[in-house]
């Protein structure tokens, strides 16, 4: 079938790869457009460049959603722009070789050789502009937002808001047609930042990977994920065993067992919030504002329930007494 535009509003794009079942977007404004993510090899990447000229002549900003390198080794057919990103141009540079390596190796261990031979001739190209917290892009007439995620899919997530299409492109956040995936990933806090992502309910959510789809298949897929983080901490507390978890998780076996991994290797999940101090004994004059005297004492979480009971019985105190004297 081939690389095609799917157009999800007035002016916003997103292209569907046959690559990796790639999701990459486009955002135009008045003045210029928001190219997100730019491809797996700087050949893909030239390509997605001319299909972006065939929709849009308007000079370009890139946003990237994250440091895998399926989002961003193919920028430099962009040439010179501004590039955004949460994670700073080292980490991208070093993150990059890393990965470069590692997947020219799997192509040919596939026997795809050319793909081996793209990947290994891309120039790099780290960001120039850091995202921290979130920023309002003005694209001219309309304003993009690039949101810093936190802890998630990986330590580096930035989505991009269009409000005025109700359209959140969110990065391998969420994903669709495939599991999403654990290996940078930190369990416990993932749902939780993509929950809060969507708090506004865009209309429709962008997957990494996949077809676009509803804000409500995007909430399913959040639900899910917390299934994951509640199963890890369980098999971190010892209540269920990694086999049991993985058999019953809702992204499969495979998928749960990197969550387990995963989770095991960052740390235990987050701790309750403590219970209040147990109470200083109360002054006098507030000695009968509650059941227990004590104001704080009585708004504690663990304080006691206390049952009345009502006996109905007599005693004969002078029975036996006769035999004792």
């Amino acid at each position: 079938m081939g690389d095609r535009w799917v157009e999800l509003a007035d002016r916003v794009w997103v292209r569907r790869c046959e690559e990796l079942d790639l999701s990459l977007g486009l955002v135009a404004g008045d003045d210029c457009c928001l190219v997100i993510d730019t491809g797996v090899s700087a050949d893909h990447g030239f390509a997605f460049a001319t299909a972006v000229r065939e929709l849009t002549p308007l000079p370009w900003q890139i946003a990237y959603t994250h440091d895998h390198f399926d989002h961003w080794f193919g920028t430099a057919a962009f040439g010179e722009s501004s590039v955004w990103a949460v994670a700073d141009g080292a980490r991208y540079i070093g993150s990059g070789d890393e990965q470069r390596k590692r997947w020219a190796s799997k192509y040919r261990l596939q026997k795809r050789e050319e793909d081996a031979r793209a990947i290994g001739r891309s120039r790099l190209v780290p960001p120039n502009c850091q995202v921290s917290g979130a920023i309002g892009l003005n694209l001219g007439g309309r304003t993009v937002v690039l949101r810093q995620v936190g802890l998630a899919h990986s330590d580096n997530d930035m989505v991009v808001e269009v409000p005025d299409a109700g359209v959140l492109f969110a990065g391998d956040l969420l994903e669709n047609g495939a599991p999403p995936s654990y290996d940078d990933a930190f369990p416990y806090h993932w749902p939780q930042a993509v929950e809060y992502l969507l708090s506004w309910k865009p209309k429709t959510v962008v997957p990494g990977h996949g077809d676009p789809a509803d804000y409500w298949w995007a909430r399913n897929q959040v639900r899910d994920m917390a299934e994951v983080a509640r199963l890890c901490g369980e098999v971190a507390q010892g209540l269920v065993s990694a086999e049991e978890a993985a058999e019953h998780a809702p992204f499969g076996p495979e998928t749960m067992r990197t969550a387990i991994e995963r989770s095991r290797v960052l740390a235990p999940p987050p701790p309750p919030p403590p219970l209040p101090e147990p109470p200083r004994q109360s002054e006098p004059e507030g000695a009968q504002t509650g059941q227990m005297g004590n104001p704080a004492f009585d708004a504690a979480p663990w304080r006691p329930v206390i049952v009345y009971d009502v006996f109905d019985y007599s005693i004969d105190l002078t029975q036996g007494l006769g035999d004792n004297r």
